[in-house]
């Protein structure tokens, strides 16, 4: 599969309907602004089309467009967040699951502050 021919249809229907969430949000972000989506494209150096792709919540669309639309919208201060170690509860699962069942303490008769 070519990642120019990539749709929602090659996605499991979590993710297509989370892109396509996210792409909702971002056009009612953008006509709450009063931009047309020419004038959100060319905030963001790339087409209308792009635009159009983005907002229907297409997964071809770079992640790098994805970024400069949310800076130019003003809404890109969580995106680092997205994968965030305290967002992963299952992550952090695995990690206590490897922890050892014991911890064998050495003998050390000095107490050192």
């Amino acid at each position: 599969m070519s990642p120019k021919n990539t749709s929602a249809h090659d996605l499991p229907p979590s993710p297509a309907a989370n892109l396509e969430c996210l792409g909702q949000n971002i056009r009612t972000a953008r006509k709450l602004r009063g931009l047309s989506m020419q004038d959100l494209a060319t905030r963001c150096m790339t087409t209308r089309e792009t635009i159009r792709r983005l907002e229907l919540g297409r997964p071809g669309v770079s992640l790098g467009v994805l970024a400069q639309a949310l800076w130019a919208l003003q809404l890109d201060a969580q995106l680092g967040r997205v994968a965030a170690l305290e967002n992963d509860a299952i992550g952090q699962a695995m990690a206590v699951n490897k922890l050892p069942k014991r911890i064998a303490s050495g003998r050390n008769d000095e107490l050192d502050f």
